[in-house]
């Protein structure tokens, strides 16, 4: 499955509107495509950074806007490093 990392603005992010937008598995999983890895948050800049692992781009695309999130921009991962190990996707 593809990865895909997007980046957000969001104007008055509260934690508790970010809890209320992830507190479900049912929205940071979808559908069985898509699955939300992370989101961290700077709330007191208004940003985000979302990690989507999903079958097509239109599937991440379709849960931004299930939860209000619009994307600055979106990118398609093809390479990690995560604590030391380098895999490619």
């Amino acid at each position: 499955m593809a990865r895909f990392l997007a980046t957000h603005s969001i104007a008055n992010l509260s934690e508790s509107e970010f809890r209320d937008k992830l507190g479900a598995v049912s929205k940071w999983r979808p559908d069985r495509r898509t699955t939300i890895l992370k989101v961290y948050a700077d709330t007191k800049r208004g940003k985000l950074v979302t990690e989507c692992e999903a079958a097509e781009q239109s599937h991440f695309e379709d849960w931004m806007k299930l939860v209000g999130w619009p994307a600055e921009s979106i990118y398609e991962v093809d390479l990690v490093c995560q604590v030391g190990s380098i895999w490619k996707l």
